[in-house]
């Protein structure tokens, strides 16, 4: 289609009374584009408008996209194009459209479109305003992929930026990261824009929500406000989202960290490089106009103090203490005693009252953690490489002997356990039974001492309480102590049957 230059140049030279051939070689376009142009004999193009099948269905593909809607916002297309399909399948129509073209047609009508909206461009004045907010990400550091929460700070005129990374963000973690930043602008703006987070605001939302007394006082102490935008309405603080896009396509390609600090000292290396660079909206670069901005921030209190948060522990038995997973060991002399244990950014304080016991860096996941010291101990009573029954045993002869050394290499650590049970049996049966014992465990090579005492026992039991095999043979009855039990009087039982009743009987 010619634009409008050209079907105005051929408007043009036909006045001028040039002909159409001349004109078409002069523009390099065809006759018969020239003389459709001077037959419309405007120089505006007419727009090509095509009729389509779904042109008398308007009405019920409106009716249909309000019926097959969830009440979120969101229409099924897919469910619109069946029922349509079916309705003219009820008809006795064999009408075929495809959904592209269900959807191209919906947009040309204006059918479940939403109107665009231009964004609302905020103005503020210098010291005016100021905006917070954190993204998550994940990156390598120290060769490992560790997940990290990115916080930014953002002056709403001159858009001088400030990040820091955590590997967590609570509510302490926002005041350092706030204290921080101050200091590095060297002020606060009045007011502070966050979205509705828990780590700020203890109830309500938006314009009516309500801080938390721990956040209340912060602010008295550097003297601005927070303010909480209305739900759905992420746009007033649209410049602090902006710039988590630029950290992710910028800071975070192509650069590796070797651990937490590396990381924030690379980022604030690259947001001093960030601040000097012009904008191209702003015509300026931030740092330019922070020069303007710094003479209207609140100015930092005379005395900024360090944050901290204090926890109570107990020092445990290894004369450690416990935060966050990581031990910290305190002097052994505070071993089950209750300690106050105050954690700033970069460092684990150990309190005994006002009394400071130990200072020590903070340990952070994903970084290399030094071993800690072992405790000093009184030296431990070494065991006698001989116990005082073994020596007994031996004494007795080759028999023991032999069964001790091989007792020895098949028991292994258990081989003295063994040894005091061996010294028991002896002190319970004759040397002669213990001996004819050891020596059968020995021939088959049992060396579970238990099993032993029950040899033993077998043995006593068949030599000294077994009745003799010839005892039947000989004629019992004429045994001298089947006589001496025979001649004993019968035992008188009427008292056990009732008055009248005979024994025999029964």
């Amino acid at each position: 289609m010619l634009n409008k230059e050209i079907r105005t140049a051929i408007l043009a030279l036909a006045g001028k009374g040039r002909s159409r051939r001349e004109i078409a070689r002069a523009l390099g376009v065809g006759r018969n584009s020239v003389k459709r142009v001077l037959r419309e004999g405007t120089a505006e193009a007419r727009a090509v408008e095509r009729a389509s099948r779904l042109d008398d269905y308007l009405e019920d593909i409106r009716a249909l996209h309000a019926e097959c809607h969830d009440g979120k916002g969101r229409t099924n297309m897919v469910r619109v194009l069946e029922k349509l399909e079916e309705k003219w399948r009820q008809a006795g129509k064999e009408l075929r459209v495809s959904y592209s073209a269900l959807t191209r047609f919906c947009r040309g009508h204006g059918i479940g479109v939403r109107e665009k909206v231009p964004a609302g461009r905020i103005v503020t004045g210098p010291g005016e305003e100021s905006q917070h907010d954190t993204s998550p990400y994940t990156l390598e550091l120290g060769g490992r992929k560790t997940k990290v929460q990115c916080a930014s700070l953002v002056l709403g005129y001159s858009r001088m930026l400030y990040i820091q990374f955590y590997p967590n963000f609570d509510r302490f973690h926002l005041k350092i990261f706030l204290t921080e930043a101050l200091t590095y602008f060297g002020g606060a703006c009045r007011r502070c824009v966050i979205d509705n987070t828990s780590l700020a605001i203890a109830c309500g939302s938006g314009s009516r929500a309500q801080m938390a007394p721990e956040i209340e006082a912060y602010e008295e102490r550097f003297g601005f406000r927070f303010l909480a935008h209305e739900i759905m309405h992420s746009d007033r603080k649209g410049k602090c989202e902006r710039m988590f896009d630029w950290v992710e396509r910028n800071f975070l390609v192509g650069r590796t960290f070797a651990d937490w600090a590396d990381l924030n000292r690379q980022a604030v290396e690259w947001i001093e490089q960030a601040n000097r660079k012009q904008k191209r909206d702003l015509k300026a670069s931030p740092v330019e106009l922070f020069a303007a901005e710094k003479g209207a921030l609140v100015p930092l209190p005379m005395y900024v103090p360090e944050v901290y948060r204090l926890w109570p522990r107990t020092v445990d038995a290894y004369g450690c203490i416990s935060l966050h997973g990581f031990k910290y060991p305190v002097p052994a002399a505070y071993i089950g005693k209750e300690v106050q244990v105050r954690e700033t950014k970069d460092r684990v304080i150990v309190l005994d009252g006002h009394r400071e016991v130990t200072t020590q860096d903070k340990k952070t996941p994903g970084s290399p953690q030094p071993a800690l010291p072992r405790p000093t101990a009184a030296p431990r009573r070494q065991k006698s490489a001989q116990l005082a029954e073994e020596g007994k045993l031996m004494a007795l002869g080759d028999v023991l002997c032999a069964y001790l050394e091989a007792l020895k290499a098949a028991r292994g650590p258990r081989y003295f356990w063994s040894v005091r049970k061996l010294w028991r049996l002896f002190c319970q049966y004759r040397a002669e039974d213990l001996k004819a014992a050891v020596a059968k465990a020995h021939k088959y090579r049992l060396f579970d001492v238990n099993r032993i005492e029950t040899i033993l026992l077998q043995d006593v039991a068949q030599r000294d309480y077994q009745l003799p095999l010839s005892f039947a043979a000989a004629g019992f009855e004429t045994s001298p102590e089947y006589r001496q039990g025979a001649v004993a009087p019968e035992t008188d039982l009427k008292d056990y049957f009732p008055q009248g009743e005979d024994e025999n009987a029964r």
